[in-house]
């Protein structure tokens, strides 16, 4: 007998994978209390490195268990791309250019003014502002490698890959449903996990800016401590270790901060406001360190979301839960 009643074509699954876990949700269409359930999975080191899969048999198995657990098959998914390799830069294209056309041209400029870290991108672009001769476009770019990899093992667990998003986009989404975002604050999206660090910055609603910053701590210092579905992290190795971590990623996160300020806008903005989540442990405590060390208020996304079984939701599934608010 199926766990789950599929009643309408709104339904999805989502998945967001990280080096260390894969958290999924399940809901039964694009709003907050239609989540019906979440759950993780903890990915053994070697599986998945910097987003990249490495061990694509282990995370396949894990993915086919999961949907023949929650009876899955032929579901829509929705997932992120890894944050590792994302480009976001602002580029510009002839007026003239039919919008079927645009990606077409994308590729062509390639070997001319469009240089990117990476061969064979999959571009995706968002229309910034229509001129009489140019089109000012915010283009995204990622490995296409990459983003076919998960696709085949989600292809290949009978999941229906529909819609492919970043866990920053996803977070902002989150945020802007909230009614927390205000377009004229250049905000500092700090998404903070045991295994990496991602910095993306927003202005009128729109990212200008992304880093993602790998973390130097050994993971197998890192235990994980299972209630329910849900993993909890604690650091085992030297507390002095992970203190000066935490310190050496603050004073970087200035120098990002003053880089937006200084190379990005030019010295004519800076951060206004910063919005700090993730998997750490005692993100309050680490959202206080922040308050007393930048001039910029801290805040989180503090809302306590449930599912439909009264399950509360923790904070690192802020980019989860906006994956699946996504129209």
């Amino acid at each position: 007998m199926s766990l789950l009643t599929w009643k309408s074509s709104k339904q999805r699954v989502v998945m967001v994978i990280k080096d260390h876990v894969l958290r999924f949700l399940h809901a039964d269409g694009p709003e907050l209390e239609q989540i019906k359930f979440i759950g993780e999975r903890r990915l053994p080191r070697g599986i998945v490195q910097d987003g990249k899969i490495l061990d694509a048999l282990s995370l396949s198995s894990i993915v086919e268990e999961l949907v023949e657990l929650y009876d899955w098959k032929r579901k829509k998914l929705y997932f992120c791309v890894p944050d590792t390799a994302v480009v976001i830069r602002p580029y510009t294209v002839p007026a003239d250019l039919k919008e079927d056309e645009i990606k077409g041209y994308l590729y062509m400029r390639l070997e001319d003014n469009l240089h990117l870290p990476f061969e064979n991108p999959t571009f995706d672009y968002h229309i910034v502002e229509e001129g009489d001769t140019e089109r000012q476009l915010l283009l995204f770019a990622y490995p296409d490698d990459q983003v076919k990899a998960y696709e085949y093992i989600y292809k290949d667990a009978k999941l229906k890959p529909l819609k492919a998003d970043l866990s920053s986009l996803s977070l902002y989404r989150l945020y802007y449903e909230l009614d927390r975002a205000q377009g004229d604050d250049h905000l500092l999206s700090i998404q903070w996990y045991v295994d990496a660090c991602v910095l993306t910055v927003y202005h009128n609603h729109r990212p200008r800016f992304i880093r993602h910053m790998k973390s130097s701590l050994d993971m197998e210092q890192w235990n994980f401590h299972q209630e329910s579905s849900i993993y909890h992290s604690v650091w085992s190795g030297d507390p002095e270790v992970y203190e000066a971590f935490i310190d050496d990623q603050l004073t970087e996160i200035e120098r990002i901060m003053d880089f937006y300020r200084y190379s990005v806008t030019q010295g004519e903005a800076g951060i206004t406001k910063i919005l700090l989540t993730g998997d750490l442990p005692n993100m309050d405590v680490l959202r206080s360190q922040m308050q007393e060390r930048f001039q910029q208020p801290v805040e989180g996304i503090k809302q306590e979301f449930m599912t439909k079984e009264e399950e509360v939701i923790p904070t690192a599934f802020t980019d989860v839960i906006g994956l699946a608010l996504k129209s």
